[in-house]
């Protein structure tokens, strides 16, 4: 795959496209419409053409794009992503996150949706060195609170949770707190 600075590129693993901005024979890296850079390996990359179709891919490729491709989410747009504030608090029920389209996700695709901005969010708070923050997730049945924390659990040994604020959250916020940064 020949490449320039500038294509468009799609990364079927997490459901990214942005525009590529650096590369090297192994890896690449583009920036997401919502200001995040995303480095992979070259071979997870694929590129999308000016009518937004995955060139030269295999047919499952372009499958996942077609049926997932509307509903990548802009996250800056959607989620408030400053940490500016000492307390930072970010809602995360998916009426906040796409308050126009949250009818057309299954509970599944919500999930993951909310489980790819909890992992955006700790990115950020990574690059930021911001140690401490809160995610509102809602009470519910309890579901996206245990996934949220088994993803902390097995993936970020470096960051500490807890239970939010029960006077201002109830049990419907978990609190994290970064011990070390990557």
């Amino acid at each position: 795959m020949n490449l320039s600075i500038g294509d468009k590129i799609y990364v079927t693993d997490e459901l990214l496209e942005g525009k590529l901005i650096s590369f090297t024979d192994s890896h690449v890296t583009f920036e997401c419409p919502d200001g995040f850079e995303y480095t992979f390996a070259r071979e997870k990359v694929y590129m999308l053409t000016a009518e937004g179709k995955v060139e030269n891919q295999p047919k499952f490729v372009e499958d996942t794009y077609k049926q997932k491709g509307k509903k990548i989410v802009q996250t800056s747009s959607s989620v408030a992503l400053n940490f500016s504030t000492k307390n930072t608090v970010v809602d995360i029920h998916l009426e906040v996150l796409l308050p126009h389209e949250a009818s057309t996700y299954n509970d599944a695709e919500a999930l993951q949706l909310q489980l790819q901005v909890v992992r955006e969010l700790i990115r950020e708070a990574n690059r930021q060195r911001i140690r401490k923050f809160t995610i509102v997730h809602g009470v519910g049945k309890g579901k996206l609170r245990k996934e949220i924390r088994t993803l902390l659990s097995e993936s970020y040994p470096e960051i500490e949770y807890l239970d939010g604020n029960y006077q201002k959250f109830g049990a419907g916020a978990t609190e994290l707190i970064i011990h070390q940064f990557d």
